[in-house]
């Protein structure tokens, strides 16, 4: 891709990745950001008591050796923005067959409130209408010189070139308790993709006052009320007495099967709107530096 100046481009979400990618082009051109739901997307924060938290689970590491070089980079961008990172204190484990080098865990809450603080161009509506054209992209009829969108998104339909694509997202809710403790002996763990019989992937975060929890909830217990899942946790059964507040969330994510997504991409390679790839943080990051 062409270096963009002076262009009006669009960018539809707010994943660290697509803020990232604001950051690196409105420094030459004119950036709108679409999004409709909160900051962040899968990788959003909450707050308590003006203390932040990660509602998912989601970290930034290596997947193979390939990857490892680009930890650092991350860092250095990321610190730019405000992004703090710490090294894990606890079991940092996952469910791979690459054991990663470079191990940290990032609060991202600094960078979200950078980015709200610069990005005056936020708008905070749905995406209903595509249109994708050699030399434009018309978005709900706004007309942009460039559109990127993220490879997981929520429009059904495309126009590409006067034809229509039908994308076919499919949603997938995951459900995500977070529980804050007073200051108290929990297991030290930083980060697991197999935290226990109730939650998959799991971290607990400290900070001065509070230790908060955050565990993704395993497809067959998603439908438990909160103390349920609690009350049946191995890990966490007996840690009721040290508990402030209990929040219960879902995200919703929409999908696009990788055939689907790899025959858009061919039918948009003549138009002005790119599939930016966030699925995976570091690869993401890898392939961003190419849109340049």
């Amino acid at each position: 891709m062409k270096r963009l100046e002076n262009k009006k481009i669009a960018i539809l979400g707010t994943s660290p990745i697509m803020i990232l990618l604001y950051f690196r082009l409105k420094k030459k051109n004119l950036v709108d950001v679409f999004e409709h739901s909160k900051i962040g997307g899968a990788w959003r924060i909450d707050k308590y008591k003006e203390k932040y938290y990660s509602a998912h689970n989601n970290v930034v590491v290596a997947l193979n050796d390939n990857e490892e070089k680009y930890i650092e980079l991350i860092n250095k961008e990321l610190a730019r923005f405000g992004c703090k990172k710490t090294k894990p204190k606890g079991m940092y484990q996952l469910l791979s067959d690459y054991i990663p080098k470079k191990k940290y865990i990032h609060d991202l809450s600094n960078f979200y409130l950078n980015f709200k603080e610069n990005c005056n161009s936020l708008k905070k509506k749905k995406i209903t209408s595509v249109n994708a054209c050699s030399d434009k992209v018309y978005l709900n009829n706004l007309k942009y010189d460039q559109v990127f969108f993220p490879s997981c998104f929520d429009v059904n339909k495309i126009s590409i070139n006067n034809l229509n694509f039908n994308v076919k997202p499919t949603k997938s809710i995951s459900s995500h308790l977070t529980i804050v403790y007073k200051k108290t002996k929990l297991p030290s763990i930083s980060y697991t993709e197999n935290f226990d019989n109730v939650f998959d992937r799991a971290h607990f975060r400290e900070n001065s006052r509070y230790i908060f929890f955050t565990g993704r909830i395993r497809r067959n217990y998603k439908k438990l009320q909160s103390s349920q899942l609690i009350k049946i946790s191995n890990l966490l059964q007996n840690t009721t007495k040290n508990i402030i507040k209990i929040k219960k969330n879902r995200y919703c994510h929409n999908i696009i099967k990788e055939d689907n997504l790899r025959d858009l991409k061919l039918r948009l390679n003549q138009t002005k709107l790119s599939i930016v790839e966030t699925k995976q943080f570091v690869k993401s990051y890898k392939l961003l530096n190419k849109l340049k």
